[in-house]
């Protein structure tokens, strides 16, 4: 099987929202999420499946794709991003440059010291391997799943046995490539594929 791990489209920026930061995703996020749809309709892929985290810029990113295709959105919250339930978020965008030392952490490749690390992997590997146990026997299906730049970068550390969890740049709508065997073993084929959103990046 394969597993195509999506970010997210571009959302907006939320500040002081109680129960935690949940923003939609800005009019070029919806472009993205658009653009994902067509790639994925265009039906190179095979996708038998469209799992997101519980967060609203994962499920609106999925959400074209998922109808494209005539299939829901499987939303498993244990992909949420390791921000999940802080009261602000900003965009990439916004945040370049910062002197925030969140941000300085994040761009060094390090989680920010608000994770539990060691929490917030154990949660990221169990949702994957979840979607791996129920397509383990898919042969050459693939699985579309739309989450967040630190779950993607931390499952591929993890399979790639990187010390930083945070090592790839990933942008908005951009796709990696994993591929599991029957017996379990796990390849990872490409990181951040960005052709089918070049256009609205």
């Amino acid at each position: 099987m394969q597993l195509l791990l999506v970010r997210h489209g571009e959302p907006l920026a939320v500040s002081d929202q109680v129960g935690g930061a949940d923003p939609a995703l800005s009019p070029q996020g919806h472009e993205q999420a658009a653009a994902l749809g067509a790639w994925v309709a265009a039906g190179g892929e095979h996708v038998v499946e469209v799992v997101a985290s519980g967060m609203r810029r994962a499920q609106e990113t999925a959400a074209p794709a998922a109808s494209a295709l005539g299939l829901d959105v499987v939303v498993d919250p244990e992909l949420a991003e390791f921000d999940v339930g802080r009261p602000d978020y900003q965009p990439v965008h916004a945040r370049l440059g910062s002197d925030d030392p969140d941000w300085r952490r994040i761009s060094e490749g390090w989680f920010p010291e608000f994770v539990d690390a060691e929490a917030f992997t154990a949660r990221v590997k169990g949702a994957f391997g979840r979607i791996v146990d129920r397509h383990r026997d898919a042969g050459r299906d693939s699985v579309l799943v739309v989450c967040h730049a630190g779950v993607i970068n931390t499952f591929l550390a993890g399979e790639l046995g990187l010390a930083r969890p945070l090592t790839f740049p990933l942008d908005h709508g951009g796709v990696s490539r994993v591929l599991v065997s029957r017996t379990g073993r796990v390849r990872v084929r490409s990181v951040n594929e960005t052709g089918h959103v070049a256009d609205v990046l």
